[in-house]
């Protein structure tokens, strides 16, 4: 049994650590998550047994996977006096997915290649298994 599901820059899934019990239910309201949750969920399924291009692929890329909102949400953002918006990036793209059971746990960290060096390269948005 799953104990603890964990997914990081997942489309609107930006830090979630979910504890997991023999039964979950899931509730929200529309637009707040559920189905990206699910989604997920699917796709770490599919990285475990070794599909990842491939799963990556059917959800249209790493690029339209990654957390679209912006790296650092403020307080004025929380307090809803801006909106939640993304910008250029700074930091390192990384998708991150994991999961804990009693007697084994599994995670992956996928991100962009790095800017290669001299003439640009066709694979550039290709995904690269960071760790």
């Amino acid at each position: 049994m799953l104990t603890t599901l964990a997914i990081a820059n997942y489309r609107s899934l930006r830090d979630l650590a979910v504890p997991m019990g023999s039964l979950n239910l899931v509730t929200g309201a529309n637009g707040s998550g559920k189905s990206n949750l699910y989604r997920a969920l699917r796709l770490l399924a599919e990285t475990a047994q070794g599909g990842v291009v491939p799963a990556l692929a059917r959800e249209g890329g790493l690029q339209s996977t990654l957390w679209a909102g912006p790296e650092n949400i403020t307080r004025r953002m929380r307090s809803g006096e801006v909106p939640v918006e993304g910008g250029a990036r700074q930091e390192v793209v990384s998708l991150r997915l994991g999961f804990a059971g009693e007697d084994f746990g599994y995670a992956i960290d996928l991100g962009l290649p790095s800017p290669p060096r001299g003439l640009p390269s066709a694979f550039s948005l290709d995904p690269e298994i960071k760790r």
